[in-house]
């Protein structure tokens, strides 16, 4: 299997309190375990994860203790992680391109460009803006 790069979308939907045990994002995880295989992700997923987890508190999607779980489990995620000055600087230029879309996304995709890997993401709206092959809607 080739290794993919995951956004904190999909790493999200892996470990949320309210995950969807039949969802495609625990369908892919799935498939990485029996597979052994890590996936890739930039560092700065970890704290987008974590952003995602306290924004479901305030929210009261679920409870502190329940976020508390799931960061947690953010450790044992087979995830390997990646941290490159040339991701962020091609992440610039993408935003710039793309009417200055975040540039927290725009890394992943930098990544997964740079190393000629597919992006699985759970983020509709940047799949549907890049219109790239390279980027795969989990949902």
């Amino acid at each position: 299997m080739i290794v993919p790069v995951v956004d904190a979308s999909v790493v999200l939907d892996w470990i949320a309190p309210d995950a969807d045990p039949e969802g495609a994002a625990i369908a892919v995880l799935q498939r990485l375990t029996m597979a052994r295989d890590d996936v890739l992700a930039p560092r700065l997923l970890r704290e987008e994860v974590a952003n995602g987890l306290l924004t479901g508190i305030r929210r009261q999607r679920w409870t502190g203790q329940d976020a508390d779980r799931a960061f947690r489990q953010l450790d044992a995620m087979p995830v390997a992680y990646v941290d490159e000055m040339a991701d962020l600087r091609r992440a610039w230029n993408l935003s710039r391109r793309y009417d200055e879309h975040p540039i927290y996304d725009l890394v992943y995709v930098a990544l997964a460009e740079r190393l000629d890997l597919e992006l699985l993401t759970a983020d509709a709206k940047l799949v549907n803006r890049l219109d790239s092959p390279r980027l795969t809607l989990v949902r």
